[in-house]
């Protein structure tokens, strides 16, 4: 099972630990209850860094860490300090290196390759979705606040900007842009490892991008190949979307057809939708390829490809329904940027 989490230290110094690789339980010699482990020195600071668990952004030093109690065994992992560019803690200057655990990637590959899509159940623990989720508030509010509406959508887009709320917000493009901490989120190894797998070749990080279907939104995202967008050949790419809500049928959630993947990018026109700009010309054959709706945990995260057809249906829930979408394309694919070029010219949104 695919897990990612942290725990959390603060030194002397405001510096933010965070407990990495936690080994199986052990006592550390010269270990008394309740008192940390000495050590003759700190290793160096990092500078830059592009070790086997962890790719920082910023300096870093690591050290074995315990906190032994009454002489029982306790886990022994490696405490990541972390300095900041503002107040301790906020996540929204916290340079993350996402941590590798022990995962059977061969199973989901499997599993990718027969349907198009895959679910890793749990890959974010609770702790760490927390952050992530207040990174995403703070962005989306912080775009608000400075009137970037460039890369941002709203519910209301046929009305004025003036007193436009977060909770009117349908999609964010590029967040990696706007936070250091989703771009090292983006670029971690145990989501890049995960691409690699999936797709058979050297990821190539894309890009982030934020929906959010708000309670009793009515609109839906039409079927789609995401490679209508994308237009690489051999169509290696896909998306890893992280749910940051549950999202039970009621809420819309992403809906594919089971091996669609291996048809090729069909026929596409303007949708009118706004965040799917383009959807199918003609219904697809749910016969040969059964509709699968991805009700998924907060959490999870959903892998589909980018040939996969799916498309999203209206949140009948009191909450929110909101998505992280993560985008990678294989090193071997080709994107034709004469086409991109010419749908981007043509997209009105």
């Amino acid at each position: 099972m695919v897990r990612l989490n942290r725990r959390r230290d603060i030194r002397d110094d405001g510096a933010i630990g965070i407990l990495l690789d936690c080994p199986e339980p052990r006592k550390r010699r010269g270990d008394r209850p309740g008192v940390s482990p000495k050590y003759d020195e700190d290793p160096p600071d990092w500078e830059t860094g592009d070790a086997d668990t962890q790719r920082p952004a910023t300096s870093f030093a690591t050290r074995p860490w315990s906190i032994p109690a009454n002489d029982e065994l306790v886990p022994v992992g490696r405490l990541v300090y972390f300095r900041t560019s503002s107040s301790p803690g906020h996540p929204g200057h916290l340079h993350l290196p996402v941590r590798r655990i022990d995962m059977n990637l061969e199973n989901l590959a499997e599993e990718f390759r027969a349907n198009g899509f895959v679910v890793a159940r749990g890959m974010f623990e609770a702790d760490l979705l927390q952050d992530v989720t207040a990174e995403v508030e703070r962005v989306v509010d912080a775009v608000i606040a400075s009137g970037g509406y460039d890369r941002m959508y709203f519910d209301d887009e046929a009305e004025l900007s003036s007193g436009r709320t977060a909770s009117a917000v349908r999609c964010v493009f590029r967040m990696q842009d706007l936070s250091d901490f989703l771009r090292n989120l983006l670029e971690s190894p145990t989501l890049n490892d995960l691409a690699r797998t999936l797709l058979g070749d050297e990821p190539v990080a894309d890009g982030i991008q934020y929906i959010d279907k708000p309670p009793g939104s009515s609109y839906e995202f039409p079927y789609h190949q995401d490679n209508a967008y994308m237009f690489h050949e051999p169509p290696l790419a896909l998306v890893a979307t992280l749910a940051l809500d549950g999202q039970p049928a009621e809420s819309g959630p992403i809906s594919c057809l089971r091996g669609s993947h291996v048809l090729e990018v069909l026929p596409h026109a303007p949708s009118g939708v706004l965040g799917a700009s383009r959807g199918l010309a003609s219904p697809p054959d749910t016969a040969t390829f059964p509709e699968v709706a991805m009700e998924v945990e907060a959490g999870d995260v959903l892998i589909h490809h980018a040939n996969v057809i799916h498309r999203t249906g209206p949140n009948r829930t009191a909450s929110h329904r909101r998505n992280l979408g993560f985008i990678y394309h294989g090193a071997g694919a080709v994107q034709d940027l004469q086409a991109l070029d010419d749908y981007e010219k043509q997209v009105t949104w």
